[in-house]
């Protein structure tokens, strides 16, 4: 069946400084590649991956990019960007690191039940999302951890910045500071795949969320 829908992506964190609570850079690979730059190429790869699909499929879905360069938007402006078009989905693409570095999974969040109208429809969507980047990566890496959807107040989720129409949700894809992760998504021989499955993957669960 065809879908039809606004769909917006918004690339964790750019620029080179601190912007309306969204810090320009959060985690680093071991080989020095910075969340904001994979994130923007995993958005360009999500985003060109949704408009395949939906040429294929006949769907009509509009797609916008919160921001397509190196720069910073507040975390407010972000979900903005999602009121303003009355987009029906807005998708936070980030990647975790911890304090040993050691830490794996991938995770998705939710703005939690209070103050969330949508609470049971954004933990459907975002399941959707974490299913299939937990499956594609599992393809390369059977040991991926599935860490679930998780209720966490983040500002680009809040609602009265998002608006009631717009389900949102962010999904951390794996922690980049961990050497495992360093290897399948940059260094390794197959990243290129690796990469271009989970956008592959993040579009189709886009599509199935309409």
């Amino acid at each position: 069946m065809a879908k039809k829908g606004t769909i917006v992506i918004d690339p964790g964190h750019g620029g080179s400084v601190e912007v309306g609570g969204s810090s320009h850079n959060n985690a680093r690979s071991p080989s020095g590649v910075l969340e904001k730059n994979l994130t923007l190429r995993m958005a360009f790869l999500v985003r060109d991956a949704l408009a395949e699909a939906a040429t294929l499929g006949g769907h009509a879905i509009k797609i916008l990019l919160t921001r397509e360069t190196d720069k910073n938007l507040g975390l407010r402006d972000r979900a903005l960007v999602a009121k303003s078009n009355g987009a029906d989905l807005f998708l936070c693409i980030h990647f975790n690191a911890s304090e040993g570095h050691n830490a794996r999974g991938v995770e998705t969040l939710v703005s939690p039940k209070a103050g969330n109208s949508n609470h049971a429809a954004d933990a459907a969507f975002a399941q959707l999302i974490q299913t299939a980047v937990v499956n594609a990566l599992r393809v390369h890496d059977p040991t991926t951890k599935d860490r679930k959807v998780k209720d966490q107040p983040l500002g680009v989720l809040r609602e009265s910045s998002l608006g009631t129409k717009a389900r949102g949700c962010l999904v951390e894809i794996e922690f980049l500071d961990h050497k495992a992760v360093d290897e399948l998504f940059n260094l390794g021989a197959n990243a290129t795949q690796v990469r271009a499955d989970v956008a592959q993957a993040i579009a189709n669960a886009l599509i199935e969320a309409l």
